[in-house]
This record gives structure tokens, C-alpha cells and sequence, in this order.
């Protein structure tokens, strides 16, 4: 009998420990993260939810995309280097006010998340999967391009094109194909802008 009441009593000092040690992480993770960025404590993330305006706080003027980058570890590993990490993509619209909720594979060790709109300069947030973050909040402020036809050609159309030409990201064939016609789009109204 005493035996089983000392087993009952280190079980509860374990627990306690742990809780004050999740507390602890919890409490140190909150100075961590930019202002943009408000978590709520949990286990594991499984959500990013936010909304995508303007860097005013007003709504972007053209639709918007996330690009939703989940890494995944693999077991390869070779000596004096970092590990590989396989990544999946896909694509998330938000909603007419700019709000979105994307749920984060708990399978995945990392998540990067890419806004892009026509005329705005690309955002990228990433996240890594850590102990005592729950459900993260992250809100895209996105600001206005200076020189939209340049930054099209020379960042945002070669970003989306390797999601097209490379496999290895495995997305699916309709969000392929809905970014080879927003990129075709954005080449016809660039060169027509040109030429105006």
C-alpha cells in the first residue's frame, strides 16, 4: 500500500515539474516573436490564422494568395551538415476581408507562409515548430510596389514559376494551373501598361 502512494506522489511531482517547466517556455516564447506575431499556449501548432491588408490597415486592392511551404525532416543526414528537409506546397485564398486560417500538418517541422498580390511586394513569415505554441496569429502588412513590372519579373515570376516546373513540391495540378494563369495575366497587363 505504501509503495502505490509513493508511486502516486513522484507521478504528481513529475507532473507538476512539467507544467511549471511548459509555463516557463510559454512565458520566455512571448518576447520571442515580432509584433505582428501573437500565439496562444498549446502542445503543438496546429493553425495560423491572421489577415492580409495593406501596410495602412485598409484592404488590398487586388486578390491575394499564400503560398503554404510545410518542411518536412527526412531521415538522410549526411556528416558535418544540417538536415534535409522535403518540402510540400500548396496554396491558400483568404477571404474578402483578408482573413485566413491555415492549418500546420503536424507531421511538418516547419512552416513558411509567402503573401502575394498584384502590385504589393511579396511577405514571407516562417515558423518552426516549437514546444508550448498552440495556435499563432500572424498578421501580413503588405506593402505597395514602387516598380510592380520589375519586381514581377525579377522576384515574384521566378518564386512562383519553380511551384510549376518543380515537382518535388508536389502541388497539386489545379493550384498549378491557377498560377500559370495569374502569371500570365499579370505579363499581359504589364505589357500592356508598356505600351500605354
Amino acid at each position: 500500500m505504501s509503495s502505490n502512494i509513493a508511486f502516486i506522489f513522484i507521478d504528481f511531482k513529475k507532473l507538476r515539474s512539467f507544467s511549471l517547466y511548459f509555463l516557463l517556455i510559454s512565458l520566455v516564447l512571448g518576447g520571442c516573436y515580432p509584433e505582428s506575431l501573437n500565439y496562444r499556449p498549446g502542445w503543438g501548432t496546429r493553425w495560423i490564422e491572421g489577415t492580409v491588408q495593406e501596410e495602412s490597415g485598409k484592404a488590398l486592392e487586388s486578390k491575394n494568395f499564400i503560398v503554404v511551404l510545410e518542411y518536412y525532416s527526412q531521415f538522410i543526414q549526411f556528416e558535418n551538415q544540417s538536415p534535409l528537409y522535403a518540402p510540400n506546397a500548396r496554396l491558400v485564398f483568404p477571404e474578402k476581408n483578408g482573413n485566413f486560417r491555415i492549418e500546420f500538418d503536424l507531421e511538418a517541422s516547419a512552416i513558411e507562409l509567402v503573401f502575394v498580390a498584384s502590385g504589393y511586394d511579396m511577405q514571407r513569415f516562417r515558423f518552426k515548430r516549437q514546444i508550448g505554441v498552440g495556435e499563432l496569429r500572424y498578421d501580413a502588412r503588405l506593402n505597395r510596389s514602387e516598380d510592380w513590372g520589375n519586381q514581377f519579373l525579377l522576384q515574384t515570376s521566378p518564386f512562383l514559376e519553380n511551384f510549376i516546373l518543380e515537382q518535388r513540391y508536389k502541388m497539386p495540378d489545379a493550384q498549378q494551373l491557377f498560377l500559370g494563369d495569374w502569371l500570365d495575366a499579370e505579363r499581359r497587363n504589364i505589357a500592356g501598361k508598356k505600351q500605354s
